[in-house]
């Protein structure tokens, strides 16, 4: 009989043991649930002008006349951000270049390189 009264009282420690684990780790659950949400980092745009006239500014000085250069209006300003912008003479309507451009510091520093837009051979031009 005693051994009887000794294993009913190990299963009643073992689940008042049980019990209590299982109240702090939901209490633990209902916390984590109230807590605020996890901020969300707000997109800074920036404006491309300054990024336009750096770039027509460079270009015109290399090739000798002037261009217009279009990139989107507005971009993110986060550090690694990439855009494409396209370089004409003024007035044409004949892309010349792309003008690749990457965000790299705190502020909307960037960098950005062009590469020539190849032309139609005379044999490619379907005109032709």
């Amino acid at each position: 009989m005693k051994a009887l009264i000794n294993i009913l009282l190990g299963l009643l420690l073992v689940g008042v043991v049980a019990a209590i684990v299982l109240f702090f780790t939901t209490r633990a659950n209902e916390k984590e649930e109230d807590a605020a949400p996890p901020r969300v980092e707000k997109v800074v745009h920036m404006s491309t002008g300054g990024v336009v006239a750096n770039i027509e500014r460079r270009l015109e000085a290399k090739t000798g006349f002037p261009l217009t250069v279009r990139c989107p209006k507005k971009v993110d300003q986060s550090i690694g951000t990439t855009f494409r912008c396209s370089v004409r003479r003024e007035g044409g309507e004949d892309r010349i270049a792309i003008a690749k451009v990457r965000i790299r510091g705190a502020g909307g520093q960037f960098g950005w390189t062009s590469t020539p837009v190849p032309t139609p051979k005379a044999s490619e031009d379907p005109a032709a």
